[in-house]
């Protein structure tokens, strides 16, 4: 990478040397070619854009198996559905956090100079994860499976987010990106 190791034969040293006439070795260093790795270690570095893609893509495959797998970044389980929800959903019945698909389909990276966001642009995405009460606004009730009620507790289901694991395998994909470029 940059190191030659050179034989000399029958070499003659100065008089600050041994005196005697001697084989040596040396180690010759190049500093170009370890300039021109930098160079291109800079040029990945200066543009993060190709990095950024390839950990949105590993995001998205990591919520698809949370979706798949219904459990937190953790992998804690996803608190089951209430009985009266589970029976008055039309489809799914046993998918949580899922009815057509919505919340999972619009998870996206997003690539903003030097940041990579990654989420979903849906309104009801942090009620899933953190979890909270609704309450109606402009009626006396809510209709929740042709039922009125006065409001509804969502429980946290954290799906948003990285476990170690995870964050192993996005610092494997910039330490790709970083080898490749030497």
């Amino acid at each position: 990478m940059g190191f030659e190791v050179l034989a000399e034969t029958a070499r003659t040293y100065n008089e600050h040397s041994i005196g005697e006439k001697m084989t040596g070795v040396t180690i010759e260093f190049s500093a170009n070619e370890v300039l021109n790795k930098l160079l291109s270690l800079e040029e990945v570095i200066n543009n993060l854009s190709p990095i950024f893609a390839h950990m949105g893509e590993a995001l998205l495959d990591m919520h698809d198996a949370r979706f798949d797998a219904q459990e937190s970044p953790d992998g804690v389980p996803w608190q089951e559905l209430s009985p009266w929800y589970r029976e008055s959903k039309p489809k799914q019945k046993d998918k949580i956090l899922t009815l057509d698909g919505t919340l999972r389909s619009t998870l996206h990276p997003q690539i903003e100079e030097n940041a990579l966001l990654f989420g979903t642009n849906v309104p009801y995405g942090a009620i899933h994860q953190f979890g909270g009460i609704i309450k109606p606004v402009t009626a006396g009730a809510l209709k929740v499976g042709g039922q009125p009620v006065k409001q509804v507790i969502i429980p946290a289901r954290p799906w948003l987010g990285v476990s170690d694991k995870d964050e192993l395998l996005l610092a494997d994909v910039v330490r790709e990106h970083l080898e490749n470029a030497l």
